[in-house]
């Protein structure tokens, strides 16, 4: 079975954790916590577990030329994953993250993007190779949303498939949502795209059912029925309109049999 070529584009972070008893208050120093770094960064670790489960990676990526972006390059190598478009960036550090977790887990975070906010569709264009000779383009937000849209683009026109995990959650374009095959957001990823709070099966089935229909052209799966949740967004306002519903005041209604 031929190994599968995973092209990712995003970013990469070395995170910096302290192990703390509580998360501190604002103003409020508290001693004694254990400090790790781990690699991170969301595109990172797309690129490290592709690799890691047998796939042919390339990473484009934007990392400082600095102490953290030479570790990263390193273990990115270190996991046989291809950093020909890793750019060592000269004017901006790489991407840290300063992160307190709590004995009860809870934890807080900061993230300075660095040289991630610096990926351009400039440096995709360069990768362009890669693309013709992938299988699948792997994303996330971390990077400038017109990078993202720049990838996209280049994935579509090479024929190859886009999956893209919309975190950090922002409101996304129709047309880079229109170009992406598969789509992997959490519970607060999926409210924004969609307007419905997941907060039990029934509407998370309902959110999953709020997708690319490629048979109208539209967005909404209407088999489904989107009167048992009122669903509420202006994302589906937009959307093409179902036949038997209509969109009023915010909401999917159905439309009576007299009124047709």
């Amino acid at each position: 079975m031929k190994t599968p070529n995973i092209l990712v584009v995003g970013s990469s972070n070395t995170d910096m954790i302290i192990k703390l008893e509580r998360i501190p208050r604002p103003g409020e120093t508290i001693l004694g916590g254990a400090f790790v770094t781990a690699a991170g960064g969301k595109g990172a670790n797309q690129a490290v577990g592709a690799a890691r489960a047998g796939g042919q990676v390339t990473f484009i990526a934007r990392v400082g030329q600095d102490m953290f972006g030479e570790q990263a390059v390193t273990g990115f190598i270190k996991d046989g994953i291809n950093v020909d478009h890793v750019t060592r960036d000269k004017s901006n550090p790489s991407g840290v993250a300063l992160i307190f977790v709590a004995k009860d887990g809870e934890n807080s975070i900061g993230v300075a993007g660095g040289a991630n906010s610096k990926l351009s569709p400039a440096d995709v264009r360069k990768a362009k190779a890669a693309f013709a000779g992938a299988g699948v383009l792997v994303m996330q937000l971390e990077t400038p949303l017109d990078t993202v849209q720049a990838a996209a683009n280049l994935a579509i026109k090479n024929g190859v498939s886009v999956i893209l995990n919309p975190a950090p959650a922002q409101p996304l374009p129709d047309k880079l949502l229109k170009q992406v095959s598969i789509l992997t957001p959490n519970e607060t990823e999926a409210e924004l795209l969609t307007g419905i709070a997941v907060i039990d099966d029934a509407k998370e089935r309902l959110c999953k059912a709020v997708g690319k229909d490629t048979a109208t052209n539209g967005w909404l799966d209407v088999s489904v029925d989107p009167s048992e949740y009122k669903c509420k967004s202006v994302q589906l306002e937009l959307l093409n309109k179902p036949p038997g519903w209509n969109f009023e005041n915010g909401y999917w209604e159905k439309i009576s049999i007299e009124s047709m």
